[in-house]
């Protein structure tokens, strides 16, 4: 079975933009693939979205990504990186990194449909 990067549970509050709309989401989920996020708007697959957040570490860091929806559920939407800077890979690698540690998690996990 392919592997994906595991993804860790968090709430994190964060700016999304889409289409000239702006709104506020939170990030359920999060690796270094891309993050699931709870929303109030209507996304579509395809939809090419940035998000801007602040992550929860010492330095409070702040991300700020495009991601394509690659999936859609209710109000919850799955979003993968698409443009990302070296810098906010590196900044999101080291975020999901210190929550694997804690939590005893691999970095890749199975797909389990």
């Amino acid at each position: 079975m392919p592997l994906r990067p595991t993804r860790i549970s968090v709430d994190i509050k964060a700016t999304y933009m889409l289409k000239g709309f702006q709104g506020e989401g939170r990030i359920i989920d999060i690796s270094t693939g891309g993050i699931g996020m709870e929303i109030k708007q209507i996304f579509v697959l395809g939809d090419l979205v940035r998000i801007i957040s602040r992550l929860p570490t010492s330095q409070n860091e702040e991300i700020d990504v495009w991601g394509i929806v690659r999936s859609v559920s209710g109000n919850m939407i799955g979003l993968k990186f698409e443009e990302i800077s070296k810098e906010n890979i590196e900044k999101i690698d080291r975020y999901v990194a210190s929550l694997l540690t804690q939590s005893g998690k691999a970095a890749r996990e199975d797909y389990g449909g």
